[in-house]
């Protein structure tokens, strides 16, 4: 009985906490919409912005806020494992969740996005492409025109290499798009390590769990113009899934804070394990 009510009572903290993040997310939306004109305006009369560079850095500054002032029910820690940081850069993630996008906001960098989805959202959709964020269905040739604009504007570039949100945690097969830009540009790849985030909201699951996330900034990869191109596309994509790979296993402790028990087996067994100490 009373495990039980130790599972009903972490079931009804889950929910009030995610009504809580779910209630603040909408405010702060709300309040960026409002707010954003003015931003836009500021950005390009007094700092001489052009309009896609002021939305991507309005786009920042709402990413930063949703994950420090409204955090996913933890900070969003960010580990800097590189002495130092390009920028512009292509930035290769992992990808396990769609809050994803959003950590990057706590870099503060200005940095646009290839990706899919998001583009089908109504009002959304039209501002990342006033964003100057690249839709991956536009066909190769004008993704990678669109790229090289962002790129050579001073942004850095976020592509998720696998295509997709990976199902189980497991790094996916990483495809050759970001690499084969980075050799036809010359710009370095930035590899990052998302941990925590697969656990706190993965595909299909609707209701957050409290968790650790963290960002692990690697060192750079610096293409070889020089060499052949298919080699160094090769190359490039292996060393990247590699050092992510490796730092995804380094993180093999969990990271959960707050651990919520979804059936009385797990309260019997967390129940057990504090009885050996």
């Amino acid at each position: 009985m009373k495990s039980e009510k130790i599972v009903m009572a972490t079931k009804i903290k889950q929910y009030m906490l995610n009504a809580y993040y779910w209630l603040m997310f909408v405010i702060v939306t709300l309040v960026f919409f409002i707010i954003l004109p003015l931003f836009i305006f500021i950005s390009i009369a007094f700092l001489k912005r052009k309009l896609d560079s002021a939305l991507r850095r309005g786009i920042v500054v709402y990413g930063w806020i949703l994950v420090t002032i409204v955090p996913f029910f933890a900070p969003v820690e960010v580990d800097s494992r590189a002495e130092k940081l390009p920028f512009p850069a292509i930035i290769v993630a992992n990808h396990s969740s769609a809050v994803d996008p959003f950590l990057f906001g706590t870099l503060l960098i200005d940095a646009g996005f290839i990706a899919t989805w998001p583009f089908k959202i109504p009002v959304y959709g039209m501002l990342m492409r006033l964003a100057g964020y690249v839709s991956a269905n536009d066909g190769w040739e004008k993704v990678c025109r669109k790229s090289v604009s962002v790129l050579e504007s001073g942004a850095s570039l976020i592509i998720w290499p696998e295509g997709h949100r990976s199902r189980d945690g497991r790094l996916g097969r990483f495809r050759n798009g970001a690499f084969t830009l980075a050799v036809k540009t010359g710009f370095p790849i930035l590899p990052v390590c998302i941990i925590g985030s697969g656990e706190f909201l993965p595909p299909g699951r609707r209701l957050m769990v409290p968790n650790r996330i963290k960002l692990v900034l690697l060192d750079p990869l610096y293409p070889d113009v020089r060499a052949n191109q298919e080699e160094e596309i090769i190359k490039l994509r292996k060393k990247a899934k590699a050092v992510i790979q490796k730092a995804l296993e380094e993180s093999t402790k969990p990271m959960a804070i707050i651990p919520v028990m979804n059936s009385l087996e797990e309260v019997k067994n967390v129940n057990s394990c504090r009885k050996c100490f």
